[in-house]
């Protein structure tokens, strides 16, 4: 069974409950997935991690950069401990980061 998820979901995974969030910027519908119990975010293609850091969004593959900073915004509003990006993999930084990101660090 396909299900569509564009944001707002929450449904139960082996590791708890699990929020499907808006992150348009990098590609339109683009959705993360927040893990609230464990304070992880799988932030998808919304963020990167380089040398181990988490990065931000990568301007060069983000054709709305003012709306992906939005969505940075709208992830640090929750309480991330860990991320894990598909570009970088996992970083142990969470919603500090996330707020330099949206402030234009």
């Amino acid at each position: 069974m396909d299900v569509r998820l564009t944001g707002g979901e929450t449904f139960a995974t082996a590791a708890g409950p699990t929020e499907v969030v808006p992150t348009p910027g990098h590609s339109p519908g683009h959705v993360s997935a927040y893990f609230p119990g464990a304070e992880l975010l799988v932030s998808a293609d919304a963020l990167t991690v380089a040398d181990g850091e988490l990065a931000g969004v990568s301007p060069e593959m983000t054709p709305d950069l003012d709306t992906a900073l939005e969505s940075v915004a709208v992830l640090a509003d929750r309480d991330v401990a860990e991320t894990v990006c598909f570009h970088g993999g996992h970083v142990e930084a969470g919603t500090e980061r996330l707020e330099e990101i949206a402030g234009g660090e």
